[in-house]
């Protein structure tokens, strides 16, 4: 038996913040910061397939760099980039001037090492629990984009 979320179920994968914006698809950037540059790289390539214009960073130097000159719309923070187990690499992005209109999601422990109300107060948007299927990442990008809205 484990902790671990079953797959469907909200501490799994969700999202607290309802942002939507509305782009184009080539206008969409998505940043992916994950210390672990093989699944990161494995992921940007399929958020790629997916239409979603994205990058890679591997350490919080690299995630603050992207995020100031490329701007991204979406990001994905492993909390474990830049051990930063206080949270302050989220803290310092969210004040960031264009912030309320970035969703910015945690890609987090299992409970009960990284609760949700933690995430929060650091400024997260929503989480996804490690390991994250892909399809729940994209679905909160479809969401957020609001691929399938009626225009």
């Amino acid at each position: 038996m484990n902790n671990r979320a079953y797959e469907t179920s909200p501490a799994q994968c969700s999202r607290w913040n309802r942002k939507q914006l509305r782009l184009q698809p080539e206008a969409r950037r998505v940043l992916l910061a994950s210390s672990e540059r093989m699944l990161g790289a494995s992921l940007v390539s399929l958020f790629e397939l997916k239409g979603f214009p994205a990058r890679l960073a591997v350490d919080a130097a690299s995630v603050r760099h992207i995020v100031e000159e490329w701007r991204p719309h979406v990001l994905f923070i492993d909390t474990r980039v830049g051990a930063c187990g206080n949270y302050s690499l989220a803290r310092e992005l969210s004040q960031f001037d264009d912030s309320a209109d970035r969703l910015m999601i945690a890609m987090s422990g299992f409970l009960p090492d990284e609760p949700i109300a933690h995430l929060r107060d650091a400024g997260y948007d929503g989480h996804c629990r490690r390991p994250c299927p892909v399809w729940q990442m994209t679905d909160l990008l479809d969401e957020f984009f609001a691929c399938h809205a009626v225009r």
